[in-house]
């Protein structure tokens, strides 16, 4: 079946769903390959971690939809159990849509008619010995599908997925209780043993860290760490998006997007949208009649357009940020420049504490502001309990690797564009504000030195 082509350019630019003109495979396809064969190794817990909105939900979807799977999906929320989890995996079965995905398959035709009279909650009661003797011919599917799910368990799935297209994915598994971690982990094992392979989603590497201390799953662990996208392959979105579009954009002005996207994806879609938008180009049609060429004040207009729309809900996180704890009886101002550190070139998801300490050195602020160890170290250890009693989670420190990691990327786009940025010396600006400046300020003197320098080699 041929692609139906886009009309509009939000389907070109694609901020939600999968996208399709756009869709890019990183590393040369490397991450679809390595799922893919993860997968047809039966029995292997498929972990994908990396920060959000890197495209681990959208990997993991390709790759079923080209092997022609379904996935069942769990959402992992706060307060959730393990029961929970299994209820939810089993509502989202449609044995319906099993059958149609098995009916559009090469299976004989004899084939097809046996599944499509055998899958149903009965024949799932059957097969797992489930309310054995409790029910007969004349129940109906809703009264043994409504008896199931009052007690749910990894076995009931175990069969679904093993005889079906389905495939389990469990996403968000970094909001889960520790305990509750902990047990599905030690649940999982009999997926394992019965040869049947789940995904796992997670922003965080704590998923790893328990898999690899559970002895039991050892050798069937195969984990995807997506991490930041490399410039190269964001500027692919943007040349293949324009290209369909028969729109120019100067390679530099390509770069300067995918650069300040600080490695995400859906920043890149979303720019690239707002550049049309905003001047109220809407559909594929005339985007191509007008042939527009994107200018430099385009880009840069749409960067604060991205940052104040969609990621406005940072605003009270970062005030909160910047002024800590006690923030009347502090005598450094630690959290805004463990901020800071985030923002000097190269753009990165984690730092070390060696790291954290270089960055720090490098910025303009007076030796007597700079914050000695004890201070540095006492603001990582409370940064947890800090953003959790305030209901959000944007960083995290991980003692045990001595790292700082940024749980969400796209709050450090939101910093570095939340203000539009204009050349005037009486504007208001707060430290870490001050701090970004004196960074591009000191990148830039930098720049001409070096050049001045190269310019007066040529002399000789």
């Amino acid at each position: 079946m041929s692609r139906e082509e886009p009309s509009k350019i939000s389907e070109v630019f694609r901020t939600t769903g999968q996208p399709t003109i756009t869709y890019v495979q990183r590393d040369s396809g490397n991450y679809e390959r390595r799922l893919n064969g993860y997968l047809d190794e039966a029995g292997q817990l498929c972990l994908i971690t990396g920060p959000s909105k890197t495209g681990k939900t959208t990997l993991y979807k390709q790759v079923l939809n080209q092997r022609g799977e379904i996935p069942l999906i769990v959402q992992c929320t706060e307060g959730r159990n393990c029961e929970e989890i299994w209820r939810v995996a089993l509502e989202g079965v449609n044995f319906d849509r099993v059958v149609e995905k098995s009916q559009g398959t090469n299976t004989s035709i004899s084939a097809e008619a046996e599944v499509s009279s055998t899958f149903g909650w009965k024949w799932l009661a059957g097969i797992t010995g489930a309310l054995k003797g409790s029910f007969n011919r004349d129940t109906s599917e809703g009264e043994v599908r409504e008896r199931i799910l009052s007690n749910p368990s990894p076995d009931l799935l175990i069969p679904i997925l093993k005889e079906t297209r389905y495939v389990l994915v469990i996403e968000d598994f970094h909001y889960l209780e520790e305990s509750q971690k902990i047990l599905l982990f030690q649940q999982w094992k009999r997926f394992v043993d019965n040869e049947i392979s789940i995904i796992v989603l997670g922003t965080t590497h704590r998923a790893v860290d328990i898999a690899n201390s559970n002895r039991d799953l050892v050798g069937r662990i195969s984990r995807i760490d997506v991490g930041h996208w490399d410039e190269s392959d964001l500027i692919k979105i943007c040349d293949a998006g324009f290209g369909y579009l028969r729109c120019q954009i100067a390679e530099k002005l390509s770069k300067k997007i995918c650069s300040e996207a600080v490695g995400l994806p859906i920043i890149v879609q979303q720019i690239c949208l707002q550049i049309f938008s905003s001047q109220s180009i809407f559909l594929v049609s005339a985007a191509r009649k007008k042939k527009i060429s994107v200018r430099e004040s385009n880009v840069v207009s749409s960067f604060y357009d991205v940052a104040t729309e969609k990621y406005r809900q940072f605003e009270s996180y970062y005030s909160t940020l910047i002024r800590g704890p006690r923030e009347k009886n502090r005598k450094y101002r630690t959290y805004e420049l463990v901020l800071a550190c985030f923002t000097v070139d190269p753009i990165t998801f984690s730092l070390t504490r060696a790291e954290i300490d270089s960055r720090i050195s490098k910025l303009e602020i007076d030796a007597s502001e700079k914050p000695p160890a004890a201070s540095l170290n006492s603001t990582l250890g409370a940064l947890k309990k800090f953003q959790t009693k305030r209901e959000f989670q944007l960083l995290e420190w991980r003692p045990t690797e001595d790292t700082l990691y940024i749980v969400e990327p796209s709050f450090l786009f939101y910093v570095r564009w939340r203000k539009k940025k204009s050349g005037n010396s009486g504007e208001q600006l707060d430290l870490f504000e001050e701090l970004l400046r004196n960074l591009n300020v000191k990148a830039s003197n930098m720049l001409l030195i070096s050049k001045a320098q190269n310019d007066n080699m040529g002399d000789f």
